[in-house]
């Protein structure tokens, strides 16, 4: 019995033996990917991360939490938070499109990438794809705020080979990179790019589209910019990675910062700086080429928008909002596929999570324990508000400050805006502050021949001024000299006293600020609020259109005008209030050029040096000033003791600032007030008509028509953030698309003459028929996610198979020739024609063996089991 088991066995090895031999002489086409297939994505964005060690309770770290609305103090915390989500879910892939760090923190990137480097420890086979944003590489603004002194300190500044050795083990150095780019020698743009293949069947193209080096900004410098750009070379790499990862029969999924498609209508117009440069062609291009996708950032956004080539291709930008701001989400995508006759039929499912919490952690400012209930509701009121607004206006003001100081001051910035503004206009030559009175004022004011009450007089030397106050005539000269030397007393006041001073218009800044924010749009509701809800709106991506009452009400506000009016009131207001103290500050005798007042020679004392400002006209003039300055006006004190009768400035009302301007007009409000908003008002919004005093109404500058547009585009600016008007479903959705893998009409059509020929296959012999009728089924059986170069191949065979059928003798469809022979009748009907592929695998014996070995692997199966079924019975027995 053993001996009989013993012959069985080796009967068995070597029919098996045979099989395989027979297998492998069979040739087959090349195994494709399962018929059905998912990738997992996490997605997050613009994490920002600002180390704990780096934070302190500093008057420094304050001032950088109030210009944002970034929530760094939490930033680990609620990072950490999100990386242990992702841990639960175990995806196949982590994405971070860009802005990884608050300002580029060299201490920053490592801690970073030391947790990314744990979280792929604990989720097996996870890969981790991070691309630089705008903020992480080469930024000046990188600081330490945890320092003895509690001054900011300047952080690590990564470079960018610091950023690829730092994500080596988390990315960079990943089996999955399959390409990486190399810019040309001496230039460094791009050159974070990589593509990587993290499961067959997918590919990511990481793009570095941020801009810091010398050969990609505006600047010329190697230092960071807000824009993003993708070079020419670049480009084309980008586009060789598509090429080939569609050759392989991938989705091409791509990774930037920068945007591709406008995520609301007018960020091109408000915000061009968060999509790439040259978007429109670029996506156009990666759309063409293969793209499907791409997963981006920057606008701290969750926002999904699409657009479709004119060669039908679609590209969808997935732009994910940041983790520090609200509604602080993350983004959970499944792309999976099926595949049916080399079509793809794909699904791109996407789920955002937001409203993570409790977080609890030690909050490095205080340190103390501190919980988020709720990550997003916490991150709403971090918001627009007062401080964030003026703190932010304010420094990029005091940036300017800087830079008119560093460039000589007030004058030389003024002149060198002038140049700009009029070099062109004026024919002076370089313009100077001087010649602009010199040469600029007779060109700008009318003549002394126009009847005009303000005129240049060449003959006077200066403008004159003709105004009635009261019952007194003004007649005066503002001489040409008097006028260059006040004005440079008063730029050299404003570099001395307030550019040197910018505490002082910062107040002014944050005034305007709450000024405007506490505007109401509705009952118990404000500027501040409504725009808050309509920009949050539109980073929750809940822009659905669907809004409140009292949002509706506002934005009729805006639509009728009534909100620019009000505007417009707080403004002038603000301004005015401004002017006012600026006047009080401001000592007569620095704008005036003079002390006092002759009476009995009839002009203006000068100050040290100084040409007065203003000299009498003609009598009247003298007789106005007179009487403005003396007893019955301004009351200045009168000594006749030198036998001269002197007005002189009297105390001011501030002694630190002495007699100003301010004073001597409130002095003459018996004959003159100035009213410095209604001045404003009536030269922004002009003034009605007034029956009585028979004048008609005068447009401001904001005439009606120029109100209409702005009315118009503020509507515009709220509708394009408050509904989204491209692809509505920004949080929660499916993309489901259709795409030819390869192209079989040529298979299809040799198939369709395969069975044609087999319908009358008893013309042909058994063998060549066998022949075709297996290449049939190898070809129709084809996966349905094979690659073009599988189906061309199974092409050939078959129309091979076609070619190689033998007719039957005696039933060869011959014809009498003309010799009274036979002819045949050749078999043209081959689909495509032409010769098989000489490099394809030729079918003939090897389906003789396979044969065989199949036939001899059942009989060993036949012969193994009838052997068992006996032992089993005879052991019953």
């Amino acid at each position: 019995m053993k001996k009989a088991k013993g012959r069985l066995k080796r009967a068995a090895a070597a029919l098996m033996a045979m099989l395989m031999v027979g297998s492998a002489a069979y040739p087959v086409l090349a195994a494709g990917p399962a018929e059905k297939d998912e990738l997992k994505i996490a997605v997050l964005s613009d994490t920002h991360y600002l180390s704990p060690d780096m934070i302190k309770d500093t008057a420094d770290y304050t001032e950088h939490l109030n210009s944002d609305r970034k929530m760094f103090t939490e930033s680990s915390a609620i990072l950490e938070q999100m990386l242990e989500t992702i841990r639960a879910d175990q995806p196949d892939v982590l994405m971070i499109s860009g802005d990884l760090t608050k300002d580029g923190e060299k201490e920053g990137h490592e801690a970073l990438a030391a947790r990314l480097e744990a979280l792929k420890q604990a989720v097996p086979g996870l890969k981790v794809y991070v691309v630089p944003g705008n903020h992480d590489l080469r930024n000046a603004n990188a600081m330490n705020f945890n320092t003895e002194d509690g001054a900011a300190a300047p952080a690590g500044r990564t470079e960018p080979e610091d950023f690829k050795e730092i994500y080596n083990e988390v990315t960079y150095g990943d089996e999955s990179i399959i390409a990486a780019y190399t810019p040309p020698e001496g230039k460094e743009a791009g050159g974070l790019s990589y593509a990587a293949r993290p499961a067959e069947g997918y590919t990511v193209i990481a793009i570095d589209s941020a801009r810091y080096s010398a050969d990609n900004t505006d600047s010329g410098l190697d230092e960071h910019e807000t824009s993003g750009a993708v070079s020419a070379d670049l480009e084309k790499w980008i586009l060789e990675q598509i090429a080939a990862a569609k050759s392989r029969g991938d989705t091409v999924i791509g990774l930037q910062h920068h945007g591709y498609i406008p995520h609301f209508t007018m960020e091109p117009e408000l915000l061009p700086m968060y999509l790439v440069n040259d978007y429109e062609r670029l996506s156009t291009a990666f759309a063409d080429a293969g793209m499907s996708y791409v997963f981006t950032g920057h606008m701290h956004a969750n926002d999904i928008a699409a657009m479709t080539t004119e060669a039908g291709s679609t590209l969808y930008d997935i732009e994910t909002g940041s983790v520090v701001t609200y509604p602080s989400p993350m983004r959970f995508v499944t792309i999976s596929r099926s595949y049916d006759g080399g079509m793809v039929q794909e699904q791109l499912a996407v789920e955002t999570k937001t409203h993570l919490g409790p977080i609890t952690f030690t909050n490095p400012v205080t340190g103390r324990e501190q919980t988020i209930e709720d990550v997003t509701a916490y991150g709403q009121q971090h918001g627009f508000s007062n401080d964030m607004l003026s703190t932010t206006v304010n420094g990029f003001l005091n940036g300017y400050y800087r830079q008119i100081a560093q460039s000589g001051g007030i004058k030389v910035a003024l002149e060198g805006l002038l140049n700009d503004l009029l070099g062109d206009s004026l024919p002076i030559g370089n313009i100077t502050v001087e010649k602009l009175v010199d040469a600029g004022l007779p060109l700008l004011l009318p003549g002394a021949d126009s009847g005009e009450a303000l005129y240049y007089d060449t003959d006077e030397g200066g403008i004159v001024v003709k105004q009635k106050l009261s019952i007194l005539n003004l007649n005066v000269v503002i001489p040409s000299s008097a006028l260059k030397q006040t004005l440079n007393v008063l730029l050299e006041k404003i570099d001395n006293e307030v550019l040197a001073n910018p505490a002082l218009l910062d107040a002014v800044v944050e005034k305007l600020v709450s000024g405007l924010t506490a505007i109401p749009v509705a009952e118990d509701k404000s500027l501040l609020d409504y725009a808050n809800y309509i920009y949050q709106s539109h980073l929750a991506g809940a822009d659905s259109g669907d809004q409140p009452e009292w949002v509706a009400a506002a934005t009729k506000k805006i639509e009728n005008g009534e909100l620019l009016e009000a505007i417009l009131q707080a403004v002038i207001a603000d301004v005015a209030d401004v002017a006012n103290q600026a006047l009080a500050n401001l000592p007569l005798e620095d704008v005036l050029g003079a002390t006092a007042w002759n009476n009995t020679t009839k002009e203006f004392v000068a100050a040290g040096g100084r040409t007065p400002l203003v000299r009498p006209l003609d009598k009247s003039g003298e007789n106005a000033l007179s009487i403005a300055l003396g007893v019955l006006g301004a009351k200045w004190p009168s000594d006749s003791s030198s036998g001269e009768t002197i007005y002189s400035m009297p105390e001011g009302s501030n002694p630190e600032v002495g007699y100003s301007v301010a004073d001597f007009l409130n002095a003459l409000k018996k004959y003159f007030e100035l009213d410095i908003g209604a001045l404003l008002d009536s030269l922004i919004n002009g003034t009605p008509a007034d029956p009585e005093e028979g004048t008609e109404a005068t447009e401001g500058l904001l005439t009606a028509a120029l109100k209409g547009q702005i009315n118009t585009w503020l509507a515009g600016v709220v509708a394009s953030m408050g509904e989204d008007a491209n692809y509505p479903a920004d949080n929660d959705t499916v993309i489901s698309s259709e795409w030819r893998l390869s192209d079989r009409t040529g298979l299809n059509a040799a198939i369709a003459e395969a069975e044609k020929k087999l319908g009358d296959s008893s013309r042909y012999t058994d063998e060549t028929v066998d022949v075709l009728r297996r290449e049939l089924e190898a070809a129709a059986g084809l996966a349905g996610d094979a690659l073009q170069a599988e189906v061309n191949l199974a092409r050939e065979r078959l129309e091979s198979a076609i070619a190689g059928l033998a007719e039957k003798p005696g039933d060869n469809g011959s014809i009498p020739d003309g010799n009274g022979g036979a002819s045949s009748t050749p078999d043209d009907s081959r689909p495509g024609g032409g010769e098989p592929n000489i490099n394809a695998p030729q079918t003939g014996e090897g389906f003789s063996w396979a044969s065989v070995a199949v036939i001899l692997s059942a009989a060993a199966v036949a012969v193994l089991t009838l052997a068992a079924l006996r032992r089993r019975n005879a052991e019953g027995r």
